[in-house]
């Protein structure tokens, strides 16, 4: 698998379980940091990007971001869900996207 695609998936999936993007950011490093110790400086930069796109995806109601804009904006939890967790998501795809046409740019 592509390391910036595997990169991405683990930091959205710790993420989601855990509710910390940092732990999903910190986690998702440990993990993969191995793989990239002969890769060239742009991939491994690529690949934190890929990472922390990965881990603002899909935040829901274990996240405190979640709850902040919840009481902020005066939601439901339905309504939180549907816009908070959609926006996160699409802002976390179409930044690994984003990466993933700069990671055509280095090979």
């Amino acid at each position: 698998m592509n390391p910036l695609l595997l990169g991405w998936l683990i930091g959205l999936v710790l993420s989601f379980c855990t509710g910390s993007a940092t732990v999903g950011i910190v986690s998702a490093t440990g993990i993969l940091a191995p793989m990239v110790t002969d890769a060239s400086p742009g991939l491994v930069s690529l690949l934190v990007l890929a990472i922390g796109c990965g881990s603002i995806g899909l935040n829901w109601v274990n996240h405190s971001g979640f709850w902040f804009i919840k009481e902020a904006f005066g939601m439901t939890i339905g309504q939180a869900t549907k816009t908070h967790m959609t926006v996160q998501t699409i802002v976390s795809v179409v930044g690994f996207a984003a990466v993933w046409v700069l990671s055509l740019f280095l090979t």
